[in-house]
Parts: structure tokens; sequence; C-alpha cells
């Protein structure tokens, strides 16, 4: 036989051993091991043709099964990704750990996720229940919910006691929090890195693992800064202007920043209340001022409490309208109404002093206060005015938010990207 005859021989034996099934090869390299730990049963001169052949069936055979394995692999990602029922995105600029220490000496951590959930299913996605897998953190569950925003309106609730469901094919904003009796082995850092899970209404589990923000603990609980006594204040004006900013701080504990709210203070499409105050998303159609009917960018902004206090202005003479503006820019930047500064900006807008308004709201409201969001309410103000309301300002106005935000320590809510849409939209307008 010559060389080559050899050699085609020796292809042929390859490929037909490549081609047989794995459990062959696998039977194939066991028998022979087998057989040479038999003494005595099989000559001297085949032990090395049998060692040989157990090696070499065994190595096809670990071959074979890490070739299958391969192959199987995005099958298998898709058979997984096809069984995942609905997808998590976080937000870890508004999720926080934090710690307390209670009444009865024990300390409770904890932890709240807000996130962006889309329901990949064709039925309604209820979620059921969110827990802590890392860090690990032993103790007593308290508390954990997931609620989910409704649809059509900017209010949270739970599938189980609200009904609040996501509709297929849908994505709405979502909150998990837990709270545990305990805390985790090690000091944490200003961030960590946490791994939770959320499980639907049919037992489906899906985790996801970012970074939040660390709140550290306080070393003592400061007192709520006391609100003045309306009944002691002697100007009729100022009396009016605080009874208002008192209703607002009692609509804001109802519907704050925790909920995504900024108190009274709405948009609304032919009275349907539309979500997300501080929402980056944007797009200026129409640089022109047009009705809700024909633009619908441009909504209504609502709420009563500014109604009752615009409707108060209006009857004012001109000395009490001095009056009222000094009543409400004296109180920008006090404790008690620190909360509320976000409607003593809007109050001052509409009376024409946004400029007054916004470089008190600099000078007075502390930067990076997370406990009330002065500041930061403020900014989450002007997303949505500038958001839903952009033909309202001038451009002299949008200058004014321009040096008002050069400088802030504070996220800025994408509104720096507002204004240069706008202004680039106004471009298209003819001369007047």
């Amino acid at each position: 036989m010559t060389v080559e005859q050899s050699a085609g021989a020796a292809t042929k034996a390859l490929e037909i051993l490549k081609d047989l099934p794995l459990w062959l090869l696998c039977g194939l390299a066991v028998a022979a091991g087998v057989l040479l730990w038999i003494p005595g049963l099989l000559p001297l001169a085949l032990r090395p043709w049998l060692l040989g052949g157990s090696v070499t069936f065994g190595i096809l055979a670990a071959t074979r099964a890490i070739a299958m394995l391969f192959e199987g692999i995005p099958a298998w990602k898709k058979v997984r990704d096809d069984r995942r029922r609905f997808h998590i995105t976080p937000e870890p600029q508004q999720s926080f750990w934090a710690s307390s220490k209670q009444a009865d000496g024990s300390i409770t951590t904890q932890v709240v996720a807000r996130l962006t959930v889309k329901n990949r299913t064709e039925e309604p996605l209820g979620l059921a229940h969110v827990r802590l897998v890392k860090p690990r953190v032993r103790g007593e569950i308290l508390h954990e919910e997931v609620s989910v925003r409704a649809v059509d309106r900017n209010m949270y609730g739970t599938a189980a006691h609200s009904g609040y469901l996501i509709p297929p094919k849908m994505i709405l904003p979502a909150s998990a929090s837990v709270m545990i009796r305990g805390v985790p082995w090690g000091k944490l850092k200003n961030e960590v890195r946490v791994k939770i899970a959320i499980s639907d209404d049919e037992g489906y589990e899906q985790s996801i693992a970012f970074k939040m923000r660390v709140i550290a603990p306080a070393s003592a609980t400061p007192a709520r800064p006391a609100v003045e006594m309306v009944s002691v204040i002697s100007n009729a004006v100022e009396r009016e202007v605080a009874t208002v900013l008192q209703a607002e701080l009692s609509r804001y504990e109802k519907c704050g920043r925790r909920i995504g709210g900024l108190g009274s203070v709405h948009f609304a499409i032919d009275g349907r209340e539309m979500t997300g105050v501080g929402t980056d998303s944007w797009n200026a159609n129409s640089p022109k001022k047009q009705s809700v009917a024909d633009n619908p960018d441009v909504c209504d902004l609502q709420s009563d409490n500014l109604e009752a206090l615009m409707a108060f202005y209006e009857r004012l003479s001109a000395p009490e309208k001095e009056q009222f503006a000094s009543a409400l820019t004296t109180r920008l930047g006090d404790k008690s109404y620190l909360a509320v500064s976000y409607f003593i900006v809007l109050a001052l807008m509409k009376i024409g002093r946004l400029k007054d308004a916004l470089e008190n709201a600099k000078s007075k409201l502390p930067q990076g206060d997370i406990s009330v969001f002065g500041l930061s309410n403020v900014l989450m103000l002007l997303n949505g005015l500038l958001r839903y309301r952009y033909p309202d300002f001038t451009n002299g106005m949008l200058d004014e938010i321009e040096r008002f935000l050069d400088g802030l320590n504070e996220h800025s809510f994408q509104i720096p990207e507002k204004l240069a849409a706008i202004r680039t939209a106004r471009l298209r307008q003819p001369r007047a």
C-alpha cells in the first residue's frame, strides 16, 4: 500500500469516527479502558493498541461533547429569552440604599430601586414580589413591595391591592422596595452593587444587578422645621400666600418626589393627566404657540393651588402685587417651605418674575439635598415646563434658565438639550 493510499484510508477512518454518535464514542472509550484493567484477558501485544484506542475514543468523545455544547448555546439562549416574561431596566440615579436605627436599638436596611419594566407577553403582567439577593442581609423582612405606575395617571400601586398591571408589550415605570431588620457584613462606601430579583403573579422571577448610591445614616433625626402660624401674620397678602403654600405642602406629602410627583402641579390633555413631570424625553414639533388640540406636545398646566393663588393675585392693587412677590421670594429658601420651592418658582414665573425666582433659588436652595429635593424639584419643574409648555418661554427666559444651570451640582434632567431644541425649532419661524 502506497503512502497516498494509507493517508486516504486514515482520512476515511477519521471521518467515520467523527460521525459516530457521542454515546458510542463514550462506550468505546470506556470499554477499551475496562479491558486494559482485566489481567490476562488479552495478549500483551494488543494492550498498546487498546490503550491507544481508549485514548483516541476518549478524545473524540470529549471533542464531540464540547462541539455539541457550543452548538447548543445559541438555541439554549433563544429558549431562555423566549421564556422571559418581562425585561427590567434599572435607574441607578434614582435608586438608593439606606439604613436607620430604630427606637428599640435595632438597625433596618432599606433598598429602593427605581425601574422601568417591559411586558414581553401578550397578556397583562402583574409584578408580585421582590427580594434582595446581594449583598446578603440576614434578618427579618419587614416589608417588600413592587409598585407600578398607572397607565393613564401619575399614580403608583401594586398588582394585588391596586390592580395596577402592565399591559401587553408596554413599558411602565416601577418601584421595588425591601426593608430588612439587619445590616450586611462589612461597611458600605458611597456606592453598592446590588442584585435584586422580581417575580410576577405566575411565579416567574427575573433578576438584575446594578450599582446604587448609599445614603449615610444620620447621627440624629433632625426635627421637622416648624411651619409659620398663619394666624400671627399681620399682612393680609402674606397671610393668603402662606395659606396656599401650606396647602401645597400638604399636597406634596401625598404626591411628592418619592412617587415622581410635584404636589398639585401636573400636565394634562383634554383632562387626561400626563405622567412624568421630570421625564427626559421631549419632542419639539412646532415652535409656534398652539392650542393643545393643534399640537399634542403642548399640554395644559394644571394646579388648583396655583389657580387659587393667581386668582387672588389678579384682585390685588399694584402695591399689593409687590407685597405678593416679596412674600413668595422671602419664603424661597425657608427651611419649612423647601419641599415646595418648585411651587414658589412657578408662581413667580406666572407673575413675570422668573429671573428673580431663579436667582434666589440658586443662591438660597441647598445643592445635593436628597432629603427634601428643593433645588432638584425646581429643575424637575422646569424640565416639565420646557417639555409640555415650551411656547410659554421667551428667548430671554431661555437665557435666564441657561444662566441658572451654570455651575449647579444637580441632575439637569436634559434641560440644556431641550433649550437647544427649542432655539433650533424657532429658527424656522418667519420674522414678525
